[in-house]
């Protein structure tokens, strides 16, 4: 379940808290990707809602390396739906979260 993950992960940031519910979504259901909305939605359920998960999103895809990246966006505005998919350091991160090195 997502909060037995989100749990053991702990995230401290919303930063890290989007880039745990973006795991769950890649590499725990087996997504190739992911929208923010699910984010959103998954960890306001546990209580965790992100004041802007585009921001948070953002934050992860600006890390060098990346841990995040923007695959595509549906719509002109600002608040247009975005698609994200998890890199590789994304994903090591969320491991060493989960591992207690973070």
């Amino acid at each position: 379940h997502f909060a037995e993950l989100f749990n053991a992960a702990n995230p401290k940031s919303e930063q890290d808290k989007a880039l745990v519910a973006g795991y769950w979504f890649q590499f725990v259901q087996g997504q190739d990707s992911f929208k923010s909305q699910q984010l959103q939605a998954e960890l306001k359920h546990l209580g965790h809602e992100i004041s802007n998960i585009t921001t948070a999103l953002s934050g992860n895809i600006g890390t060098k390396p990346a841990r995040a990246l923007q695959l595509a966006k549906s719509g002109a505005s600002k608040q247009a739906r975005k698609t994200y998919k998890l890199t590789l350091e994304g994903k090591s991160v969320v491991d060493s979260m989960i591992a207690g090195e973070a």
